[in-house]
C-alpha cells in the first residue's frame, strides 16, 4: 500500500481482502462499472466494499496454453477530501473466457471486489482499468461521504444482487453465512427478472419484541409504485442481516429505487437505492423505424436533453441494448404519434441545425457551444437583450426564459474569439462562474439597470 500527501491516511486502514474473479450470465452491459456499500464496522470505523465488473470486450486476449487470457490491472486511488491526503493500490488480475464466441453469446463479464476502513468525511474513489496487452485505459470516479456511525437504529447501504445463496464457506462474496453475487451496473430485466438484496441493520433494541420491515419500490420521481410489508423479524441480536429478492417481470423498463424501511418500537430507519429495468425486444436488434435518414444521424445525440440517470443509463448498455433505448427515448417524446412524424425529434433536429449555423465559429461547431447548448435544451428565450459596447465589459448577452419560470442565462464573449460562455445562471442545473462579477455586471437574480 502506498500513500501521498502531506499526512498519510492513518485513519483509514489497508485494504484487505480482494476477490477472485468471478464469470456470469449477465445482460449485455458493455461498460466498466462499479458500486459502493457502506457497512458499519467498529467505533467511528465504516467498511466499504466496492464491486466492480469488467465485461469481455473492454479486453484484448491471447491465447495461452489454449487458453484466451487477458491480463489487467485496476489502478485504486482515494482522496480524503477535507485533508487531501492520497491512498494508492493496484489490482492485478486475469480474465479468461473459453471462447469468443461462448463470451459474446452469455455476456461474460468478470466481477471483483474489495474493501477498505474509513473514518467519517468525504472521499473520491478512482479505478483506472488497464488493459496490460494494449494499455487502453478506462477511467471511472465517484464522490462518496462516509458518516459518522449512530447509537440509535440505523441500517447500511442496500446491495443488489444478481444471486444470493447460503453459503457457509468463506469464498468470494460470501458474508455472514450468505453469497450475495454483486450486480454494480444495477441493470435488471432481460434474462434477470429477480432482484436480490442485502442490506445489515445495527443498534436493534435489547428486548423480546420483534421488529417489521417494509419494501417500498418507487419509479424515478419518488412515487410509490408497490409496496411489500411489513415483515415481522425475530431478533437474534443488536445487529442484523436482511436478504430478499423482487421479481421484476410485470414492471415496465425504466429507473426506480428500492427502499427499505425498519421500525423498531419508535424508532424508524430507512435505506435506499437505485436500479434499472431494462428490457431486449426483438425489434432492438434492427434501425429504429419510423426515422428518415436525415434523422437516424442525430436520435444518438441526447446528451443535452437526457436526464442524468438516463445517460447513466444508456452508457451502460451493449450496442444492441442503446438501439433499443433510443427507439424508446424518442417516441416518448413524440408530440403526435398519430402522425407518421416525429414532431419531438424534428424540433430536436431544427434546434441542432440553427444553432450550427446561428453559433458555429471557427474553433468550434455551434452545438459544442454554450449558446447551443442551452438553446437546444431550453428553446428560443422570449428576449435576447445583447450588449456590444458595455465599458469595461466585453461584449455580452442575456437570455431570459419567462416560460421556464423566469430562467436567465448571461453569456460574454470572454476570449475575444466570437464563442460565448456562459458566465451566469438563474437555474443550479446550469453552472455559474465563481467570478462572474468581474466579467458581466447582470447577475442571475438582478434584472439589468436595477
Amino acid at each position: 500500500m502506498k500513500f501521498e500527501g502531506n499526512r498519510k491516511m492513518s485513519k483509514v486502514l489497508s485494504i484487505i481482502s480482494f476477490s477472485l474473479l468471478f464469470f456470469s450470465l449477465l445482460m449485455g452491459e458493455s461498460a466498466f462499472v462499479f458500486d459502493i456499500t457502506r457497512y458499519s464496522w467498529n467505533k467511528q470505523v465504516s467498511e466499504v466494499e466496492i464491486n466492480y465488473a469488467v465485461p469481455y470486450n473492454l479486453l484484448s486476449y491471447k491465447k495461452e496454453e489454449g487458453e484466451l487470457r487477458a491480463p489487467f490491472k485496476i489502478d485504486v486511488k482515494f482522496e480524503n477530501l477535507n485533508t487531501e491526503d492520497i491512498l494508492l493500490d493496484t489490482l492485478r488480475r486475469v480474465s479468461v473466457i473459453p471462447s469468443y464466441e461462448e463470451a459474446r453469446e452469455r455476456n461474460l463479464l468478470a466481477l471483483g471486489q474489495f474493501k477498505v476502513y474509513f473514518n467519517p468525511g468525504r472521499y473520491r474513489i478512482t479505478l483506472d482499468l488497464i488493459d496490460i496487452n494494449t494499455g487502453k485505459k478506462i477511467t471511472e470516479s465517484e464522490i462518496f461521504s462516509i458518516d459518522s456511525l449512530k447509537n440509535n437504529l440505523s441500517l447500511s447501504d442496500i446491495e443488489l444482487a444478481s444471486l444470493i445463496e447460503e453459503d457457509t464457506t468463506d469464498g468470494q462474496f460470501t458474508k455472514n453465512g450468505v453469497k450475495v453475487v454483486p450486480n454494480p451496473s444495477g441493470i435488471f430485466g432481460e434474462g434477470r427478472n429477480m432482484l436480490y438484496f442485502y442490506i445489515e441493520i445495527y443498534n436493534l433494541k435489547d428486548v423480546v419484541s420483534p421488529y417489521s420491515i417494509n419494501y417500498n419500490l418507487l419509479d424515478e420521481n419518488g412515487s410509490l409504485v408497490t409496496t411489500i410489508g411489513p415483515k415481522e423479524k425475530e431478533k437474534r441480536d443488536k445487529t442484523d442481516i436482511d436478504i430478499g429478492a423482487l421479481n421484476l417481470i410485470a414492471f415496465k423498463p425504466g429507473f426506480y429505487s428500492l427502499k427499505i424501511e425498519v421500525k423498531d418500537g419508535e424508532e424508524v430507519a430507512s435505506s435506499i437505492r437505485d436500479f434499472q429495468i431494462h428490457r431486449i425486444i426483438e425489434s432492438e436488434k434492427e434501425e429504429p423505424p419510423l426515422f428518415t435518414d436525415e434523422e437516424k444521424k442525430y436520435y444518438a445525440r441526447i446528451e443535452y436533453i437526457a436526464s442524468a440517470k438516463e445517460l447513466s443509463y444508456y452508457n451502460k448498455l451493449s450496442d444492441t441494448g442503446k438501439v433499443g433505448f433510443l427507439k424508446r427515448f424518442w417516441l416518448a417524446r413524440d408530440i403526435n404519434p398519430a402522425t407518421p412524424e416525429n414532431e419531438g425529434l424534428a424540433e430536436f433536429i431544427n434546434r441542432i441545425n440553427y444553432v450550427n449555423e446561428k453559433y458555429s465559429t471557427a474553433f468550434k461547431e455551434g452545438y459544442y457551444t454554450d449558446r447551443g447548448r442551452i438553446h437546444i435544451r431550453y428553446g428560443v428565450p422570449e428576449e435576447i437583450e445583447p450588449h456590444q459596447f458595455d465599458i469595461g465589459y466585453k461584449p455580452f448577452e442575456i437570455w431570459e426564459y419567462y416560460s421556464y419560470g423566469g430562467y436567465r442565462f448571461v453569456f460574454s464573449d470572454l476570449e475575444g474569439d466570437g464563442e460565448y460562455k456562459l458566465v451566469v445562471s438563474s437555474t443550479p442545473k446550469e453552472p455559474t462562474m465563481a467570478n462572474w462579477q468581474k466579467y458581466v455586471p447582470v447577475g442571475p437574480g438582478v434584472m439589468h439597470g436595477e
